[in-house]
């Protein structure tokens, strides 16, 4: 009989849960560690998803209800993890409660699945986040969003939403040239529920351009700019400034090769994807590799191998929407079983 050997996943986010599931349900232990109190990651945080507009709570409930029904899985919230020292077969971790507890673990593989941060857009004084109220970041908005549907009746409708996209993004200025991949979607998402929420709210999408490469994803884009009217305006604004309680956008129509202005109660801004506090932490003690950006690296000939019996998954290798993210963590638990069958 084959020995159950222990995996360590480190992130309780959509792609930790998944990888977690998947190596407990070919009869492994798992201890799943997350930072936070909950489980669910970025997902707890989210109004609705792109593109079948569905409520994440389901997902996390789904994925949470068959992990608290394994009996192969420890899950340890309010932890983190302090050390990690290599072993013959593994690493001996410590980990360490919120209140102080710590624990040593013997483990024979890890997958890291530390999720992503927002980058600080107060970086843009032009867009005033950090100046203005009005002014929020993506997230921010979501939990807006949240507020609006709850609480609907109660509320009263802005008259212009305005969305900036490449917030730090493709902006070598500010030492970010990459795209962050999900925020051309996201963007589109929160543009159509504020219609569907607000039907008489003005949406204007400032872009530079949008990618929808995904499976149904250019069919969402433009039933949110067709069927919800939400305008989108090729072009980085300039400014942003005040006027009488609301904003005043100063860009440029690049397709028309107009100046425009609009005025809006409030801004968004798609504020580009950054390394979590958390991936920095882990990559340095399980001395996995970093691309330029502090993002988790792989390895060429094993795309979700990071280092010697460790592997990562989701956001913390780079920008990914949430299937991605579980298909990465289904795909990391595959090679830890396969690192397991070699053990034996």
């Amino acid at each position: 009989m084959n020995e159950v050997k222990t995996a360590l996943v480190i992130g309780g986010g959509p792609a930790g849960l998944e990888a977690a599931i998947k190596i407990s349900q070919a009869g492994h232990k798992v201890i799943l560690v997350e930072r936070t109190d909950s489980l669910g990651g970025i997902l707890l945080k989210l109004y609705s998803s792109f593109p079948r507009w569905e409520n994440p709570e389901d997902l996390v409930n789904y994925l949470t209800e068959q992990i608290r029904n394994s009996p192969l899985i420890t899950t340890m919230t309010d932890t983190t993890v302090t050390a990690a020292k290599k072993s013959a077969r593994g690493y001996q971790v410590t980990l360490e409660t919120n209140g102080g507890k710590s624990k040593e673990i013997e483990v024979g593989a890890v997958i890291i699945a530390t999720g992503f941060e927002i980058f600080d857009a107060s970086a843009y004084g032009e867009y005033g986040y950090g100046i203005f109220d009005n002014v929020m970041n993506s997230l921010e908005f979501e939990g807006l969003l949240k507020e609006w549907a709850h609480n609907k009746e109660k509320i009263s409708p802005p008259q212009t939403i305005a969305f900036f996209k490449c917030v730090g993004s493709r902006d070598r200025s500010k030492g970010l040239p990459y795209c962050s991949k999900i925020c051309c979607m996201y963007t589109a998402k929160q543009a159509g529920l504020a219609k569907e929420l607000f039907p008489q709210t003005k949406c204007y999408v400032f872009y530079m351009d949008y990618r929808a490469a995904g499976r149904e994803y250019e069919e969402f884009v433009r039933s949110v700019i067709e069927q919800k009217h939400v305008r989108y305006v090729r072009g980085r604004p300039a400014k942003v400034i005040p006027e009488h309680g609301r904003l005043l956008i100063r860009a440029e129509d690049t397709l028309m090769g107009l100046p425009i202005e609009v005025t809006a109660d409030m801004i968004v801004l798609a504020a580009a994807i950054i390394p979590s506090r958390g991936t920095r932490e882990m990559a340095s003690l399980f001395q996995t590799k970093i691309d330029q950006y502090g993002f988790i690296d792989y390895e060429t000939k094993q795309p979700l191998k990071t280092g010697d019996r460790v592997f990562f998954a989701g956001a913390c290798g780079f920008a990914v929407e949430t299937q991605g993210a579980m298909e990465q963590g289904a795909a990391a638990a595959a090679e830890v079983l396969s690192l397991f069958n070699q053990d034996n």
